[in-house]
């Protein structure tokens, strides 16, 4: 029992100087804020996840701010554990889930400049306006907080030594970059009074929409063009034209199940859901001027029919163009 007590208070006596040499009080000079400088680089880019509005990224940053209770007298930088020095408690505001892939340490200049750097790689959310899909441009961001400090204690800022910026490639292949941009600013917290210093890097994208125009457009166009058959089939085979008109409309319905597995669900309509639902009007519309013209045609009307027929091939043909060039082109829709 003696021997535990002599143990405990030998580990004390040890223990107090040890924490009282950790001064994690935020440097300041005066009533000035203390400047953290920033510089972020976009390493890549490997998906965006557009029904789940979020996408993966591979991202280095580095913060400096001067701390001059920590200068020494040695010539090159020492380490030190982040916890044992004062830091900005640099957090991503947006992430999702993330990796830390460098050790929680600081370098310490001679001068007390403390540098901090570290790469994380993972999943970021971000809202996203679709209405455009698959033709839209999107902004992605990657926002750093202060966490827990008032812009009056925290600023944060671009380093003018090492710029922040992006790779030139990244891995995700149905995207293309248009613009980028890093930059420091304030925050309001919603439904609170109180605001927190950003530092943002932001780059803008705009979506390759081929595959989409070859997997999911031009078969669409050639469902739609397979129901105008029925124009020029005689409406004395009344039995034909119903079977090739509710062939296009089964087609089309399957089409739509599968195609609506790999489409994002919202509750507005985008561009290409406007070009589906107008296909699936038109289909629907073939099979009712099919189901005219059979009854005409048995009522002795044939001309009558014939003539509807006549005009539906021009008429079918030239809205389905206009309707396709508003979903597609002009979307005055939305």
């Amino acid at each position: 029992m003696r021997k535990f007590m002599l143990i405990t208070i030998l580990l004390t006596v040890i223990a107090i100087p040890r924490a009282l040499a950790f001064d994690i009080s935020r440097p300041s000079e005066g009533d000035k804020p203390t400047e953290v400088r920033m510089a972020v680089y976009l390493v890549d880019v490997d998906a965006i996840d557009t029904v789940n509005q979020s996408f993966e990224a591979n991202v280095f940053y580095m913060c400096q701010w001067k701390d001059p209770r920590l200068a020494h007298d040695g010539k090159e930088e020492i380490g030190k554990s982040l916890n044992e020095v004062w830091n900005p408690r640099i957090q991503l505001l947006n992430q999702q889930r993330v990796w830390a892939t460098f050790p929680e340490m600081v370098e310490i200049s001679p001068d007390g400049t403390v540098t901090y750097r570290q790469r994380v790689w993972g999943h970021f959310s971000q809202p996203l306006n679709l209405r455009d899909f698959p033709f839209d441009e999107q902004t992605f961001n990657v926002n750093f907080i202060a966490t827990g400090y008032s812009p009056d204690e925290v600023k944060l800022i671009q380093d003018p030594t090492f710029e922040s910026g992006i790779a030139e490639r990244f891995s995700v292949a149905d995207w293309s970059v248009l613009n980028w941009k890093a930059r420091p600013h304030v925050f309001q917290l919603p439904n609170l009074q109180e605001k927190r210093e950003l530092f943002t890097i932001l780059f803008e994208a705009k979506r390759q929409s081929g595959y989409f125009v070859v997997k999911v457009i031009v078969p669409l166009i050639f469902i739609v063009a397979m129901s105008w058959v029925v124009f020029w089939i005689d409406p004395k085979e009344s039995g034909t034209q119903i079977n090739v008109a509710i062939t296009a409309m089964l087609t089309l319905i399957a089409y739509r199940f599968m195609v609506g597995m790999d489409l994002p669900k919202f509750s507005y309509l985008t561009r290409l859901d406007y070009f589906i639902l107008f296909s699936t009007i038109l289909v629907f519309a073939s099979l009712l001027e099919v189901v005219i013209t059979s009854a005409l045609a048995k009522n002795n009307m044939l001309e009558q029919a014939r003539a509807i027929d006549r005009w539906a091939r021009w008429i079918f043909p030239g809205a389905f163009l206009l309707l396709s060039l508003e979903a597609l082109v002009f979307n005055f829709l939305t």
